[in-house]
């Protein structure tokens, strides 16, 4: 019988992951795959963890080597996933001592705080629209009772991620939080009160938020950043060079050397 989770915090790896309350012991701190490679300004990484996810088939990582931070996409097999050397035996080692969820049931061998989610229970109560791996924890927590749910270091903000994973997370805390909620800010944090529950985010997160209100304000208007610019102005160039090349190479005369100015 699993204990209940009255507070929880889900930490991802975007920058506000360094405003996570380490210090809180009452906190049951969650983290995600390879979140326990970030780093602060000085240097140091997640203080803590008393439950880790990691949602992707274990046979399916490609392992970079640890202090490269990035690799090619080509060099990543399709249907794989990038984790850094050593993340399997980094997960056996904290499954001795916290809760390790995985995909399926853990490989033989491995500590007894290595568990499988019960997906087939979420799906019973919140159905079958899952976009990422931190809309997983969300329902899980919520499963085990937590009722104050911290969000700290997830923004899904990079093209795919808002595309792909945004919508459902931010379907699934409405969930959360029931039919009325209101809204308060301090100290750097937004904090969502539901009619039993509580959310906090950072206001730097832009879940739960969009800027201005559509059709009762105008659109902000984006500051001028004129490397930005220039690097447009750029690209804009290099492809314009590129269709005339390729024009010219189209075009080019049957009997005319290409090496001819």
């Amino acid at each position: 019988m699993l204990k209940t989770i009255s507070r929880a915090a889900i930490v991802g790896t975007a920058q506000s992951w360094i405003k996570t309350p380490w210090n809180d012991p009452s906190l049951h701190i969650c983290g995600i795959n390879d979140g326990y490679m970030s780093r602060d300004a000085a240097g140091r990484g997640p203080a803590r963890a008393d439950a880790w996810y990691e949602l992707h088939p274990l046979d399916q990582f490609f392992f970079r080597p640890r202090a490269e931070r990035v690799v090619r996409a080509d060099q990543v097999p399709t249907g794989h996933y990038v984790r850094p050397e050593g993340h399997l035996d980094w997960l056996q080692t904290q499954a001795k001592t916290i809760e390790v969820w995985l995909q399926k049931e853990p490989p033989e061998g491995w500590p007894v705080h290595a568990r499988r989610l019960p997906l087939e229970q979420l799906e019973e109560t919140y159905g079958q629209y899952w976009a990422s791996g931190p809309s997983y924890e969300v329902m899980h927590l919520m499963d085990r009772g937590c009722t104050e749910l911290h969000i700290y270091g997830i923004h899904l903000a990079t093209q795919q991620e808002y595309i792909d994973q945004r919508p459902n997370f931010e379907f699934l805390l409405g969930r959360f939080l029931g039919p009325k909620c209101k809204e308060r800010k301090a100290d750097g944090l937004r904090y969502f009160e539901g009619e039993h529950v509580l959310l906090v985010l950072p206001q730097e997160s832009p879940i739960l938020q969009h800027g201005w209100k559509y059709g009762y304000e105008s659109r902000p208007q984006q500051k001028a950043n004129p490397a930005l610019e220039q690097a447009r102005a750029e690209i804009k160039q290099v492809r314009a060079d590129k269709a005339a090349l390729v024009e010219a190479l189209v075009t080019w005369p049957r009997f005319k050397s290409k090496a001819e100015p």
